[in-house]
């Protein structure tokens, strides 16, 4: 009888635990809805994935739109733009992330990308945003990841809808070699580019003209919201410096601020075993919006 009974209870407690971690996943579900959704922008569509608070009848919220890096997707690298998009969500901020020209599910040819083409299609996502009738618009950031940054940067100075900027690992000016590779790219049609972890990508001449005609300085002076660029101390790609050249050059912004994190290095560690990084990066990332949105 004893017997019996220790089973029913161990019976009795795992059904209970069971159906608690159920209503904690039903009731966090719950907090946001999230949607693939493609967007039409003319001569191409554009991928996108929404992911919304769900508040009380009738609520807004406000909402960030997410430029990937280059060579990247909307999930970013290690999927940390799924992850921050939820925690988001989870803190009442809308988010809308899309796939630029040929990354990820574009169905589009990458080599029709420019920098010009990159700041229409945030704004195609913004223009989006309008109708779904649970956002407050105005009430908008934009914000990006390594070249996702720069876009960031050029989409708020060029469209005076947003009211906080945000980059992480932000690239800036294009002093390199990419003279050498527009050369490159008018004997050929296009310059490839490699990665370690996906296939090539051709960029056209069109890429190189767009890109050297920018004077980023000039562009981000026309920056008149917050601005707040997150850099890893232990970044090679984007090293730390670049965040505050960006705030320097933030003359107009009302509240221009660097954050660098230690130990952190352009992926914001997501390919390590310590989510430490990843976690505090987000966090400041919702705390900044939560302060300027």
């Amino acid at each position: 009888m004893r017997k019996f009974l220790s089973l029913f209870l161990a019976l009795a407690m795992s059904i209970a635990c069971c159906a608690l971690a159920a209503a904690e996943d039903t009731a966090e579900a719950m907090q946001y809805t999230e949607e693939n959704i493609t967007i039409d922008a003319g001569d191409h569509q554009i991928p996108a994935t929404l992911t919304v608070p769900v508040g009380a009848e009738g609520e807004k919220f406000p909402a960030v739109v997410m430029l990937h890096g280059n060579g990247s997707t909307r999930h970013e690298a290690g999927n940390a733009y799924d992850y921050a998009a939820l925690a988001m969500a989870k803190a009442g901020i809308a988010t809308i992330r899309f796939d630029y020209i040929g990354n990820g599910d574009s169905t589009s040819d990458y080599i029709d990308f420019t920098y010009d083409k990159g700041v229409e299609d945030a704004m195609k996502c913004y223009e989006y945003l309008k109708t779904l009738g649970t956002i407050d618009m105005d009430h908008v950031g934009v914000m990006g990841w390594s070249q996702g940054g720069r876009l960031a940067l050029l989409t708020a100075a060029r469209n005076e809808v947003f009211t906080s900027v945000l980059t992480w690992a932000g690239a800036y000016d294009q002093k390199g070699n990419e003279a050498e590779q527009y050369a490159i790219a008018k004997e050929n049609g296009y310059y490839e580019v490699t990665y370690d972890w996906r296939e090539p990508l051709k960029q056209s001449p069109a890429y190189y003209e767009c890109a050297m005609s920018i004077d980023y300085p000039a562009e981000v002076a026309k920056i008149k919201v917050p601005l707040l660029a997150i850099n890893g101390k232990a970044d090679t790609t984007v090293v730390p410096e670049t965040a505050q050249k960006i705030v320097d050059a933030a003359v107009n912004s009302p509240d221009a601020e660097v954050l660098l994190l230690d130990g952190a290095d352009h992926t914001f560690c997501v390919f390590s075993n310590d989510d430490t990084v990843l976690k505090t990066l987000v966090q400041d990332t919702i705390d900044w919006f939560k302060k300027t949105l």
